[in-house]
């Protein structure tokens, strides 16, 4: 009988998969960006040329079979994986070759000004050079990094020679932190540093990058805005107008920009599909409601193709003055494949439709696949396109004909539905990248988001249009009350503790495993298929009950180290743990900034003795930064870490030492991370940066690089 019921079961999968093939495509979307984030898991680089015959044979099966439905779906699959992979590949290989390995202690730079970005008190400049004393001419293909004062005067296109201190790109301080390199590799930056003071000289005025005059012209037009912005509004209204309008962040206080995050508005400040999608929806509303009030057009002519395109060529301008940062490429080419859309009479809003911008912007920068603004971003609007072409039509569309005040009831729960659904795709996302969630965050976006809709967006657009006749104070002004209700929601929500989880111990694989059977039970809607998935939870249960998350951290520039206590939650941090490390690490344990005074513990001496675990089965560990005594500590620690110099393994094993960290596995393997002291096990593990990472042209431990494409 239940023999029967398998094969009955069986059989109506294979039904449903083989009769819908227009859900294809979108299952072969999510497996390209699967290949294209496995491939960054690997150890090591595959050649892109023997991925592309695995391709082509995959391709091959794939038409041979094609009369065979659930083969020739399986084999589908299984090219757009390899395919992805070949992607990601092709990337790699092209990436910047020969990036710096060892620091430049003091070199000179020179090179052309391409980018700016105000952060706080600093200038983040990144400089193409055409000269890095210290390295040939033909030993660097990629750009350049620099941190600079904050009252430093450039301009894009500015040809200038500082001298400098020169790093290789960082690789993650320890095995799970972020991976910023990556991103930077990915952007063709190849070495970061800082300027000396003032020592720095414009050798030559804005002579054009790559003789760019469009280019040349947009910094113009941002840096007019900007001086628009700070003349007619005051911090720190003006920081916030700054971030939506130029995408200049530097502005915003750290204050407000914590309180964003902690009410669940961090999104405002990051130009992305909110802000693309609300200015272009507002050109297209008013370019088509004013074609529509003259009849002789409206009835002759298709008015709504010319709003499309007016709303096109609006994000345009909007993305080249908001610096076209990654996230607002993305949100872009989303928005520019709806008004493809609306251009060639096909449906607008479709899952179809955001599988192709999801294929466009991987094909673009298929390292975004493995960062939280992409993920984030395609799991909130796939869901949402999927609620809303689904019972969410259903429930609007019966609605079309209520009176005034049941469509407004209906604006605002629809707005709340819309901040439920969001939540709960996104928090597994934003749960593992940052340690914490937001519950009250559909509040604040119940009022943050009717008011960037209806008063902030629109007065952008007004903006940007009165600005070159001189009278964009008036629309600045009127927008600031609506800046400040924005800054007040976000405060106000951001003081209810309550409201703020902070979840700390999710599992990588657990996290992906939930997001693949979200998003195959959004592509097909039908519990046949849906069964398909379940295998994928029972995976992440499985993956987040076998997890153990270290609680002992050692960076690999073998100066910062944390010890967590999970019996009495405490963290154990040295002096002079620099403030972002501290709050990546607390974030790491879910730990609340606010509880820093009562559970973050400062060790002042060296060498430092740190006991951690239940009383009776204590864990002693001891990190110094110089040990002295090596015999000592290996007779009275369990863990013994050195930082800078080496230790006798063979007498501190003999001592009762069982793990040593010590210089020369911090210089080879990079930053480590330990299992310790747990309730639930006495088992030791060890995890490294080069182990974890992979070698990789961004991993640079022990002044190497990865290894080539074999």
């Amino acid at each position: 009988m239940k023999k029967q019921r398998l094969a009955g079961n069986f059989s109506q999968v294979i039904f449903v998969v083989t009769s819908q093939r227009n859900k294809w495509f979108l299952s072969s979307v999510l497996f390209f960006g699967l290949g294209c984030g496995l491939y960054f898991l690997l150890p090591a680089r595959i050649a892109a040329s023997e991925i592309g015959v695995g391709v082509i044979l995959s391709g091959c099966a794939f038409w041979m079979t094609r009369r065979i439905a659930i083969v020739a779906f399986t084999l589908q699959l299984q090219t757009s994986l390899m395919a992805g992979f070949l992607t990601s590949a092709i990337h790699t290989d092209i990436g910047p070759q020969n990036i710096l390995t060892k620091t430049l202690y003091a070199t000179e730079i020179t090179g052309t000004v391409i980018n700016i970005e105000p952060r706080e008190n600093r200038l983040r400049v990144t400089l193409e050079p055409s000269a890095i004393t210290g390295l040939a001419d033909g030993e660097f293909d990629w750009k350049v990094r620099l941190s600079f004062l904050g009252d430093s005067k450039f301009s894009i296109g500015d040809q200038v020679q500082v001298k400098a201190r020169l790093f290789p790109l960082r690789p993650p301080a320890v095995p799970g932190d972020p991976d910023f390199a990556r991103n930077l590799y990915f952007s063709g930056i190849g070495a970061t540093g800082f300027a000396f003071g003032r020592q720095f000289q414009v050798l030559a005025e804005n002579k054009g990058y790559k003789n760019n005059e469009l280019w040349n012209f947009i910094e113009e037009a941002r840096q007019s805005v900007s001086q628009t912005i700070s003349h007619y509004l005051s911090a720190p209204e003006a920081g916030i107008a700054k971030a939506l309008i130029i995408g200049e962040r530097g502005e915003v206080t750290p204050d407000i920009t914590e309180d964003l995050r902690k009410s669940g508005l961090a999104h405002l400040l990051a130009i992305s599909g909110l802000h693309m999608g609300l200015l272009c929806g507002t050109v297209f509303f008013l370019f088509r409601f004013c074609l529509a009030a003259i009849p002789r057009i409206a009835l002759r002519y298709p008015i709504k193709k010319w709003a499309a395109v007016a709303a096109a060529l609006s994000g345009l301008i909007y993305l080249g003055l908001s610096g076209a940062t990654v996230p607002t490429q993305r949100a872009f080419i989303m928005l520019l494949v709806v008004w493809i859309a609306l251009l060639l009479d096909r449906r607008a809003i479709s899952l179809r439709l955001v599988g192709v911008a999801a294929i466009v912007v991987l094909i673009l920068r298929p390292d975004a696949v493995l960062g939280a603004s992409f993920q984030l971003s395609f799991a909130a609007v796939g869901a949402l396109v999927a609620f809303y072409n689904g019972p969410g039509r259903r429930w609007l569309d019966r609605q079309g004909m209520s009176p005034w005040y049941v469509r407004i009831v209906i604006y605002i729960a629809g707005l709340l539905v819309t901040g439920i659904i969001v939540t709960a795709v996104t928090a597994p996302i934003i749960g593992f990248h940052f340690g914490r969630i937001s519950m009250l965050g559909i509040v604040a976006n119940l009022i943050a988001i009717p008011v960037m809709a209806f008063w902030v967006m629109p007065l952008i657009v007004a903006t940007l249009i009165l600005i070159p006749v001189g009278l964009g104070g008036v629309t600045l002004a009127l927008m600031k009350p609506g800046l400040a209700v924005l800054i007040r929601t976000a405060s106000f929500v951001a003081d209810q503790e309550w409201g703020l989880w902070y979840v700390s111990g999710l599992s990588f694989i657990a996290v992906s495993c939930v997001l693949l059977a979200l998003s195959w039970a959004m592509i097909w809607r039908d519990r046949a298929a849906i069964i398909l998935g379940v295998p994928l939870l029972l995976i992440a249960v499985f993956a987040q009950w076998q997890h153990q998350s270290p609680n002992i951290l050692v960076s690999g520039d073998r100066e910062n180290w944390a010890v967590f206590d999970p019996d009495d939650g405490v963290l154990y941090i040295p002096d002079g743990l620099g403030e972002f490390q501290k709050s990546v690490w607390m974030s790491r344990f879910g730990m609340r900034r606010e509880d820093e005074d009562r559970y973050v513990k400062t060790c002042e001496t060296d060498p430092c003795l740190v006991g951690i675990g239940a009383d009776s089965a204590k864990t002693n560990i001891i990190i110094a930064s110089k040990l002295l005594n090596p015999f000592y500590a290996c007779r009275n620690a369990e863990i013994v870490i050195s930082l800078t110099t080496d230790l006798p393994r063979q007498s501190c094993q003999d001592a009762g030492a069982q793990h040593m960290i010590d210089d020369d596995v911090l210089w080879w393997q990079g930053g480590v991370a330990l299992s310790a002291g747990s309730k639930d096990s006495d088992e030791i593990s060890l995890q490294t940066v080069r182990a974890t990472s992979g070698h990789w042209p961004w991993v640079i431990v022990a002044q190497k690089a990865g290894r080539a494409a074999r």
